[in-house]
C-alpha cells in the first residue's frame, strides 16, 4: 500500500485565540485529534469539538480550527499517496465531519508508533506506517459507531500498551498487583512509574475510564444504573454511585434522567441536522433574522424568557450578542459570522447572561430553510 506521510505534529499546544484557516485546503488528507475544546468547520458548517473528537479533512477541503476559552491542544497527521483515497474509502471513515469515538486510548499509541517509524525509517517502515494508519482509521470507525466495547485484547510489555489493554478491557477486575506482574515490576514501583507517566494512579485512571464509559451508556439508553455499573466493572452499585457522584457532583440516575430528557429518551445520531431532529433535541427554539450584520432572535415564548430571567419583550428583537458573556464573545461572533455568510452551526456552547447577573450555558444551533433562519438551544449542565 503506497501511502506517504507528509507531517506529524504530536502534542501541539497553542494559545486560546490560535487559528488555523486554510480556505483552499491542502493536496493531502489531514487527521486532527483534539485534546481540548475548540471550533472546527465541517461540511455542515461550524461545529464545536471536544477532547477526544477527531476530524479527517479531505484534499482541497478548507481547514478552519480555532481555540475557545482555553489553550488549543491537538495532534495532526497529514498523508497522501496513490492508495490514500482507496484506504479512506475502504475503511469508511467519512471526511469533513466530526467523529466522536467512545474510546480514544488507541490514538496516542498508534500516532506514537507512526511517529517513531517515520523518524527512524527502519527496514520496511513504510509498510508498518501504512498498516498502523489503516488500524488507526479503522478503530476510529469502530469506536465511533459501536455503542459499547468491552474487550479488545492488545498484548504488549510497554507501559503505554499496558494502559491501552486495561482501558480496552476496563470491565475486568484489574488489580495493581496484576498490572505490576504484567510489567515484571513490584506493585509500589509500578504505581510510581504509572503516576509519573500519566498523572494519575492506576486505580484512579481506571475509575475515570469506567466513569467516562458509564456517562456514554447513561446518555444513550434507558439501561438501568445497575447494568451500567456491572458493564463498567464496578464491584457494586453502591461503589459506582459513590465514585460517580464524587467526581461529577451528580448521581448516575440524575445524570441519566437529564441526558435522556434532553433527547426525548431517544438516542439521536450526531449527523442528524434537520429541523425535525433539532426541534426534538432542543429545549428552546425560535426564528431569527439578520439585521445590519447582526442576528436578532425571536424567542419561543415565556419558557425561554423565564430561563434567562428577562421578560419576552426585553429579549425579543434584541441582538443575540447583547446577551452573551464577555468571555464567550469571540466564539459567539464567529457563530454570527457564519450565520451571516449563510452557513449552519451546530451545538456551539456559549454562556448567556441572565438578568440577575449570573449566567446559563447552552448549546446553540442555527439552520437555514429556504429564506428563513431557525435557532435552537439546549440546556447544558454547568457542573459537568
Amino acid at each position: 500500500m503506497k501511502i506517504r506521510i507528509l507531517s506529524i505534529d504530536i502534542g501541539i499546544r497553542k494559545e486560546c485565540d490560535f487559528l488555523i484557516d486554510k480556505a483552499k485546503g491542502q493536496k493531502c488528507y489531514t487527521l486532527y485529534a483534539f485534546k481540548s475544546a475548540g471550533l472546527a468547520k465541517t461540511n455542515i458548517g461550524l461545529n464545536e469539538v471536544n477532547h477526544g473528537d477527531c476530524l479527517l479533512v479531505s484534499p482541497d477541503a478548507p481547514h478552519y480550527i480555532r481555540g475557545k476559552d482555553e489553550d488549543l491542544e491537538y495532534d495532526a497527521i497529514s498523508f497522501k499517496g496513490s492508495d490514500a483515497t482507496r484506504l479512506v474509502s475502504q475503511v469508511g471513515l467519512e471526511c469533513n465531519v466530526i467523529h466522536k469515538p467512545l474510546q480514544t486510548y488507541f490514538i496516542d499509541a498508534l500516532l506514537d508508533k507512526i511517529t517513531k517509524e517515520f523518524r527512524s525509517m527502519d527496514m520496511m517502515y513504510e509498510r508498518v506506517i501504512s498498516l498502523s494508519l489503516d488500524e488507526l482509521l479503522t478503530k476510529l470507525v469502530r469506536f465511533s459507531k459501536q455503542d459499547f466495547v468491552l474487550s479488545m485484547p492488545d498484548h504488549s510489555q510497554k507501559l503505554r500498551d499496558l494502559r491501552s489493554e486495561v482501558h480496552e478491557n476496563f470491565a475486568k477486575p484489574w488489580t495493581i498487583g496484576q498490572m505490576a506482574s504484567m510489567m515484571a515490576l513490584s506493585a509500589s514501583r509500578f504505581a510510581s512509574l504509572y503516576k509519573q507517566e500519566f498523572g494519575a494512579s492506576p486505580t484512579e485512571d481506571l475509575i475515570r475510564t469506567r466513569i467516562n464509559q458509564a456517562k456514554k451508556m447513561l446518555s444513550a439508553t434507558k439501561v438501568s444504573v445497575k447494568q451500567v455499573s456491572l458493564a463498567c466493572g464496578f464491584e457494586s452499585v453502591h461503589y459506582f454511585h459513590r465514585a460517580f457522584k464524587r467526581r461529577l457532583n451528580i448521581t448516575p440516575k440524575h445524570y441519566q434522567n437529564h441526558k435522556l430528557s434532553m433527547k426525548g429518551s431517544i438516542p439521536m445520531e450526531e449527523k442528524s441536522f434537520t429541523l425535525d431532529s433539532l426541534s426534538l433535541d432542543a429545549d428552546f427554539s425560535g426564528t431569527m433574522e439578520i439585521v445590519n450584520g447582526e442576528i436578532v432572535s425571536h424567542g419561543s415564548g415565556s419558557a425561554w424568557a423565564e430561563f434567562l430571567g428577562f421578560s419576552p419583550e426585553e429579549f425579543d428583537g434584541k441582538p443575540f450578542l447583547n446577551f452573551v458573556c464577555p468571555e464567550d464573545l469571540g466564539i459567539a461572533r464567529e457563530a454570527v459570522s457564519n450565520i451571516v455568510e449563510g452557513r449552519n452551526i451546530k451545538d456551539v456552547a456559549v454562556r448567556l447572561n441572565t438578568k440577575d447577573g449570573e449566567y446559563v450555558k447552552i448549546d446553540f444551533s442555527a439552520l437555514t430553510k429556504g429564506n428563513n433562519w431557525f435557532w435552537f438551544a439546549k440546556k447544558v449542565l454547568v457542573d459537568e
